[in-house]
């Protein structure tokens, strides 16, 4: 969805329009609804909450404690609400101001790692839809706005999937078709690879020449929209796919993709961010009474210089089921894996390989040390070492939560060394020093030792020679993720390209 790239790009310029920010709708949200951001820890474990300070303004302005992951939900809704009567997304047989979530995507934000993860939500997940803390009634997840009403549609929303997932919610951002059309043209467009000519007879789209083509905001509204995409192939129009849902989420993260670089292309990377397209923004999206003026600004430098090819996305595995003559989607067991990687669980000990120097000295114990841990799951290689005072855990910075993981285990939590130097690779290095005393039962709370960890984060020399850091959602699931697209059944035809295209040119490239 072309608004994330505001969310990305452009919100570190917002100050110097405070009026159009103004101006943007709000939603009251009630209590309990969104989810509220980890407390930093300082380095002596105890909470900060930032009003410590004597001086507020230096407290507030204080850009170095860490910052908390967020999660975001990014609501595009189907209300044909100001569009051209010739418009196809307006052809529909309902009220025009009645919407449906026709896209709903969950961002997880990481501004102190610079990392960001994607996952849509299916429309057709059948869950119980929850509204002010009651269970109302299974549906669709779709339809969770529409028992929301007018004035808790999102916020039932969000706490319908907060509730069904298990995932926190922090903020979320609402657009309608209108909208998405405007911020798409303000950006001049998005340029999109088409291997042959295409069409969508039901969204609208229609495009007679393979190759580049760059779309405007109503286009890339028919694109994104498109369930039932044809490539004229061999003479003769051939279906793309099997036509669902879970396709065109794909497609749309494709999109994003490409408008996340588009975005970049057209100078928001840069100081000076073009003014219409802050103003853009502001007029055609609705957000949550939380996400403030400040957030988005630092949101925007945070993530001034990510690359979008970085954004880590995934694919929830789901299958078919009916409910009564209606066609459904449940998600299979395996979605906890998905879903942890937005509840700050990225990794697993099976994940994270541990070389255990054991530097406490002469020590007298019935079963060493790597063995403990080893029983936790991890895979371990042991070696002895130098006597030390202090236990350590040693990583590249792009093994942060693998870090973060083994630091769980140990009392006292330990301290964090983390490097830059290529050099040292994937490996994590504990190194058990004399005030070590023993592996945990049940691990210390992430909350608490990831916000340790963080505070000990070496600042990037290069952003562009040093890579960001790899998403830890990747690690442990790329395998079985990367070339797999949850298949649900489709009416079958005889002609069908089993293909996908993600909008770029066979070389990988994006067009210019």
């Amino acid at each position: 969805m072309a608004l994330a790239a505001g969310l990305f790009f452009g919100a570190y310029r917002l100050a110097s329009f405070e009026a159009a920010v103004g101006s943007i709708i709000r939603i009251e949200v009630p209590a309990g609804v969104l989810a509220d951001l980890d407390v930093p820890i300082g380095a002596d474990g105890t909470e900060d909450d930032g009003g410590s300070s004597a001086d507020p303004v230096a407290a507030e302005s204080d850009e170095d404690r860490p910052s908390p992951p967020r999660n975001i939900l990014l609501i595009g809704t189907d209300s044909a609400v100001g569009l051209d009567d010739d418009d196809p997304a307006g052809w529909r047989d309902r009220t025009p101001g009645v919407a449906l979530a026709d896209a709903i995507m969950l961002l997880r934000l990481d501004p102190h790692l610079g990392t960001a993860s994607l996952v849509s939500l299916p429309r057709d997940l059948y869950v119980m839809i929850h509204r002010e803390g009651v269970p109302v009634r299974e549906e669709k997840l779709a339809s969770a706005l529409l028992v929301g009403g007018m004035e808790l549609g999102a916020p039932t929303l969000v706490e319908t999937v907060t509730r069904n997932f298990g995932v926190p919610i922090h903020n979320f951002v609402v657009i309608d078709f209108l909208g998405f059309e405007a911020v798409v043209d303000e950006i001049g467009g998005v340029p999109v690879w088409f291997p042959h000519p295409a069409r969508d007879v039901a969204s609208g789209l229609y495009i007679t020449e393979a190759g580049c083509t760059s779309l405007d905001g109503r286009a890339s509204l028919s694109f994104v929209r498109s369930r039932k995409l044809e490539l004229f192939v061999d003479g003769r129009w051939q279906r793309v796919g099997v036509w669902n849902d879970l396709e065109r989420n794909q497609r749309q993260q494709d999109f994003l993709t490409l408008a996340l670089e588009r975005v970049a292309d057209t100078g928001a990377r840069s100081m000076i961010v073009r003014d219409d397209l802050i103003e853009a923004a502001a007029r055609s999206v609705v957000l949550d009474d939380r996400l403030t003026l400040r957030t988005l600004l630092n949101l925007g430098n945070a993530f001034a210089g990510f690359d979008p090819s970085d954004l880590g996305r995934h694919v929830l595995p789901v299958y078919d089921d009916t409910v009564g003559s209606a066609s459904v989607l449940r998600l299979r067991s395996d979605a906890r894996r998905v879903f942890d990687v937005f509840r700050g669980i990225t990794l697993r000990p099976e994940d994270v390989p541990v070389v255990v120097v054991d530097g406490r000295g002469p020590v007298d114990e019935s079963v060493p040390a790597h063995t403990q841990l080893r029983l936790k799951g991890f895979p371990i290689e042991a070696e002895p070492g130098a006597t030390v005072a202090f236990t350590t855990v040693r990583a590249h910075r792009d093994r942060f939560a693998a870090a973060v993981l083994v630091a769980q285990m140990l009392t006292p939590t330990p301290r964090f060394d983390f490097v830059d130097d290529p050099a040292f690779g994937d490996r994590v290095e504990l190194t058990l020093g004399e005030d070590f005393a023993s592996f945990l039962l049940v691990p210390r709370a992430l909350r608490e030792v990831d916000a340790l960890a963080r505070a000990t984060l070496p600042l990037r020399v290069d952003e562009e020679e040093t890579s960001a850091p790899e998403p830890a959602s990747v690690v442990g699931m790329a395998a079985w993720e990367a070339d797999t697209l949850p298949v649900r059944a489709g009416m079958r035809v005889p002609t069908e390209v089993r293909t996908t295209f993600d909008g770029r040119r066979p070389d990988g490239s994006a067009c210019s």
